[in-house]
């Protein structure tokens, strides 16, 4: 009995054990526009103070092409699934977000996360996204270098809808650059299983169950 009841116990203490290894952070370029996991949160930014954005320093709530940002262009169905308006060119005709260099746009989650989607608009090589754990410890990053060089085959205006997935949960996500501008709009966000969670509870629970036939 206490071998089998040992076995139930690892299975469950592991699902609560911390994870303070970097996360893997995979992603894919959208053709069609859309985020790839059903039913997410989404934010369009369109309020006057989205709940989930903080912004520090040179970073701003723009609408249209300024000096400070370009807009982002829509393909695909991003506009129609996120009911954005539109211009006469296919362009972002709502408030979106725009960093330049000094400053940082921080997307803050209620609970931890493991996939996020956005549309990044004017992809410009020293874009950075930066994601932590809830302690705010960074578990990862990805740059506009990763696959600025593929988004040529879908627009012309170098704008994508990229999608992420995370191994480690993240709490928030960190907008930074060092050229003028990064540019982004209407963010998706889901918690993920993790397969290994998925596997630990799986184990936990034949665990459990081997206890339960032997005690019977």
């Amino acid at each position: 009995m206490k071998k089998h009841l040992s076995i139930a116990i690892a299975g469950i203490l592991a699902l609560s054990a911390p994870n303070i290894a970097k996360a893997q952070i995979s992603y894919t370029l959208a053709s069609n526009g859309l985020p790839s996991f059903s039913n997410p949160t989404l934010e369009t930014f369109d309020e006057p103070s989205p709940s989930i954005l903080t912004l520090s320093g040179s970073a701003y709530l723009l609408t249209g092409s300024s000096s400070v940002g370009s807009t982002p262009f829509f393909y695909g169905s991003t506009a129609s699934y996120f009911g954005e308006p539109v211009d006469s060119s296919g362009f972002d005709a709502s408030q979106y977000v725009a960093v330049d260099p000094g400053g940082s746009a921080r997307l803050s989650f209620a609970t931890p996360e493991n996939y996020l989607g956005i549309l990044w608009g004017s992809v410009d090589p020293s874009d950075t996204l930066t994601f932590y754990d809830s302690a705010n410890n960074v578990i990862g990053a990805v740059t506009s270098n990763d696959f600025g060089n593929l988004i040529s085959s879908f627009n012309g205006w170098n704008t994508i809808y990229v999608n992420f997935t995370s191994t480690t949960p993240f709490s928030s996500v960190v907008a930074t650059t060092s050229t003028p501008a990064f540019e982004f709009d209407d963010v998706a966000y889901a918690p993920v299983p993790e397969p290994s969670t998925l596997g630990l509870l799986a184990f936990g629970m034949f665990g459990i169950t081997l206890l339960r036939r032997h005690q019977r």
